[in-house]
């Protein structure tokens, strides 16, 4: 006998701040079924494509994805980042590109609630469209260029210092080791170099004597947290600090602000978006948004990211 799956999530073994959400479900009595891409070859998955329906087999159990389906927590990026990630064979180049194709097809199940749908998810991510976005709504936004000439007229827009930036996120490997890019502050002459034109960088003006906030928004909910070290703000990427040397303070934003991050994620077809400001000069200026950006490091009982998400998934509005 089939179990009628109410919530779906898709996601990878490493997304530890979901197992709160699935503790959540569980114990609220909502039954949910979780696939990590990881392990999908070890389930026995049927997806009846004009039905909009998936069915799934493992040890006995049996879970259908169907008509009773409220929701979809996506919990994953649309691009394939990890471009060098040291697949060798055919084999394992085609699994991994059929079993991407396979869980972006679960799109067909889009009676229930897409938290994020992948299609919107995709257009999110992109950091051209968010900068866009957000200058449209009213957010300040740092001048940015997105090129791979070194005679752009950078110093004219921006000046001789600035952010680098990628133009996506960078994951790459290098034999044993994954390397991250990070925003850097430099000097544009350093960049502008002969070997720029092999691949475009985004080129911002940089914001120092900063404090970088989180807005974390979930339908019409939201939480803002302030990143200081040692009760100072932090300039470049806050990323590179210690985490023993981060401080994370609960922050009130202006009601204008916050009502631009509501608008923000409903613009981009969102419902979960992971806003990321710097406050500077007296503004508040919009850096990016990731639509399946990482919240469990902020859940807390004063900011109550389980029980919102969970009860989001559980009834959808």
């Amino acid at each position: 006998m089939s179990l009628d799956v109410q919530v779906l999530i898709l996601t990878s073994e490493l997304d530890f701040a979901t197992d709160r959400i699935c503790r959540k479900l569980l114990t609220d009595g909502i039954a949910f079924l979780r696939l990590n891409r990881e392990t999908l070859s070890e389930v026995s998955l049927t997806l009846l494509p004009t039905q909009g329906m998936l069915l799934c087999r493992k040890d006995g159990h049996e879970w259908r994805v169907g008509e009773k389906l409220r929701s979809v927590w996506w919990r994953q990026g649309t691009f394939d980042r990890n471009v060098a990630n040291g697949y060798t064979s055919v084999n394992e180049q085609m699994e991994r590109s059929q079993w991407s194709a396979f869980m972006r097809s679960i799109m067909v199940a889009d009676s229930a609630t897409w938290v994020n749908d992948p299609s919107a998810v995709y257009r999110a991510e992109t950091k051209a469209v968010q900068l866009n976005q957000a200058a449209r709504i009213g957010f300040d936004v740092p001048e940015t260029l997105m090129t791979n000439d070194r005679f752009a007229d950078v110093e004219e827009r921006i000046g001789p210092q600035v952010a680098l930036k990628s133009i996506d996120t960078l994951l790459l490997r290098q034999g044993d080791d994954q390397l991250f890019g990070y925003t850097t502050l430099t000097d544009w002459r350093a960049v502008a170099t002969k070997h720029l034109h092999l691949a475009p960088a985004t080129i911002q003006a940089p914001l120092l004597n900063k404090l970088d906030l989180r807005v974390t928004v979930m339908g019409e909910n939201h939480w803002c947290v302030a990143i200081r070290r040692h009760g100072e703000g932090i300039d470049g990427d806050w990323r590179l600090t210690s985490k023993s040397d981060i401080e994370i303070e609960d922050y009130t934003l202006p009601a204008d602000v916050s009502q631009k991050c509501l608008q923000l994620v409903r613009s981009l077809g969102l419902r979960y978006g992971a806003i990321d400001l710097a406050l500077s000069n007296g503004r508040y200026w919009f850096i990016e948004v990731n639509p399946t950006g990482e919240w469990g490091w902020l859940d807390s009982d004063e900011r109550p990211m389980t029980s919102a998400i969970a009860g989001y998934l559980s009834c959808p509005c």
